[in-house]
């Protein structure tokens, strides 16, 4: 665990929110990606865990998956789309899938994510309390709003979707991924390894306007080479 000043743990959504209505203190989902930390700190830690917002359930015709819901209960979900499924189970090893959550994978806005662009291709809404509800692609590019909790994310669970990628070995982070959806002959294509979120792109001409970042893993030049090919190949899956 982190070096923390206070630890909180509100029976309700209005306690949490107000509870972060001080910039001192910051949302505990899964704890993943704040318990790796061993700094000191001055912050506070407002645990969502006694909020309930793990269920995961069909609404009308849209799946509804609480913030709270770890990755490995999206696995194991049934109701959750078998490449939806499959693609939470790859994005962490299974440690973390057994603590981290959908709310917090969305919150971290990992780059590498393909579960977050499987969300994405799958038209996902997200549901904020302190705040109005909004695409996942324009949360991912604005940010969640200061003192907001995300609640859930819906999902439209239709269609056929499919994913590519290529990392240095099979089991690695991929370098680069698509991942393809159609629902009748419209397709819907996300991309990850090339902006500082997943993204959406058009599937006609999916690198437009992209100009990733490079690394030890890949330069800029080979990340769009990847992509051009990837999204290609995903595309194709799908029709």
């Amino acid at each position: 665990m982190p070096l923390i000043a206070a630890y909180h743990r509100p029976d309700t959504i209005d306690e949490a929110l107000s509870l972060l209505d001080n910039s001192a203190r910051i949302p505990l989902a899964g704890g993943t990606i704040i318990n790796a930390d061993r700094e000191a700190s001055d912050l506070e830690l407002v645990d969502l865990q006694g909020l309930e917002l793990n269920a995961i359930e069909p609404v009308g015709d849209r799946l509804r998956i609480g913030a709270t819901a770890t990755l490995a209960a999206v696995t194991d979900s049934e109701h959750v789309p078998d490449t939806l499924r499959d693609l939470a189970r790859r994005d962490q090893p299974a440690s973390i899938r057994s603590l981290g959550t959908v709310g917090g994978t969305i919150a971290s806005a990992d780059p590498d994510s393909t579960f977050v662009a499987a969300l994405l291709v799958h038209d996902a809404q997200v549901e904020l309390a302190g705040s109005d509800d909004t695409s996942l692609a324009a949360l991912l590019e604005s940010g969640i709003p200061a003192g907001a909790i995300i609640t859930a994310v819906l999902i439209d669970p239709s269609g056929v979707t499919a994913s590519r990628a290529t990392g240095r070995t099979p089991a690695d982070t991929p370098i680069v991924s698509a991942v393809a959806r159609t629902v009748g002959s419209t397709a819907t294509l996300a991309l990850t390894g090339v902006a500082m979120t997943a993204v959406m792109v058009a599937p006609e001409d999916p690198t437009n306007g992209l100009n990733p970042p490079g690394d030890f893993r890949g330069s800029s030049a080979y990340r769009l080479h990847l992509a051009s090919i990837l999204s290609a190949r995903a595309l194709e899956a799908v029709r």
